[in-house]
């Protein structure tokens, strides 16, 4: 056996190893996300709900319901809620759970987590939106488009707990 096998058997004992103890997870680090679309009639169903436990309210006059359940690392109850909605109905919404109009979208924004579970959401020139905790340990982030009729989009989540 030559030097170059005996050191990629080590390497492989070696990560047998920590995976057998815990050390290192084969899933982890990933960025990858796994989205779950509703059927449009459960969406509208389940969107007061999720948008409820993210401190909101859905506008009565919503339209084009979408909902994704994600699958993300150890996060917790994480949604993607979609819906059409007059544009201040929109930030009506916010006002009321945050007692604070939303704000433009910077070009920073959004990051990390956030990027990562919105998958290829990209923000759109003139774009509001607010971040808020629900409570401790929830989050959620609000995008409304500049048009009218707009275009909303909730990511809600529970940080994970370690």
């Amino acid at each position: 056996m030559t030097i170059p096998y005996q050191r990629i058997r080590a390497l492989a004992a070696l990560a047998t190893a920590m995976l057998l103890t815990g050390c290192l997870s084969p899933d982890y680090p990933t960025s990858e996300t796994t989205a779950a679309p509703l059927p449009p009639a459960d969406a509208a169903t389940a969107a007061p709900y999720l948008l409820a436990n993210a401190g909101l309210a859905l506008p009565d006059e919503a339209t084009d319901i979408e909902v994704d359940l994600v699958d993300y690392r150890d996060f917790t109850e994480v949604s993607i809620t979609r819906f059409t909605a007059p544009r201040d109905d929109a930030i009506t919404m916010c006002t009321d759970a945050t007692g604070r109009r939303p704000v433009e979208m910077q070009d920073e924004l959004p990051q990390g987590y956030t990027k990562q579970m919105l998958g290829d959401f990209e923000l759109e020139p003139g774009m509001h939106g607010t971040l808020f905790a629900v409570d401790t340990w929830a989050t959620a982030r609000v995008f409304i488009t500049a048009d009218d009729p707009a275009r909303v989009t909730v990511l809600h989540y529970r940080i994970p707990s370690r």
